[in-house]
């Protein structure tokens, strides 16, 4: 059975219940109905949260900034190594995937957030 979430029309109580799919109203404890709740689809998704007052950290900016630094650290670190030893010399120096240091060696590249 699935779990749907009911609002009772007149003390505004919220309640999660596992009931049948066609049941659409249930008692309430004040003895008013409560109305099943459809899911919101395609509602907000940004998360306006305010994590710190103090310096005014959103969480959805931070985890965005923090999301985007470790892929790109996963790419650096675990899929040019992958890649390197998949194509061609000169696909990898096309890429930037690899370069010379200064003593000339052929290395993997770092991140551009590293250099």
């Amino acid at each position: 059975m699935p779990k749907y979430n009911f609002i009772c029309e007149s003390c505004l109580t919220k309640v999660h219940k596992y009931v049948s799919i066609k049941t659409e109203t249930i008692i309430c404890t004040c003895g008013s109905n409560m109305q099943r709740q459809m899911p919101v689809i395609g509602g907000p998704t940004e998360v306006r949260e305010l994590i710190d007052p103090y310096l005014n950290k959103r969480l959805n900016k931070d985890h965005d900034q923090i999301h985007e630094q470790r892929r790109e650290q996963h790419y650096w670190e675990v899929e040019v190594p992958r890649l390197v030893d998949k194509y061609s010399l000169e696909t990898c120096l096309e890429q930037k995937w690899l370069k010379y240091n200064d003593k000339g060696e052929l290395v993997i590249n770092k991140s551009p957030s590293k250099r």
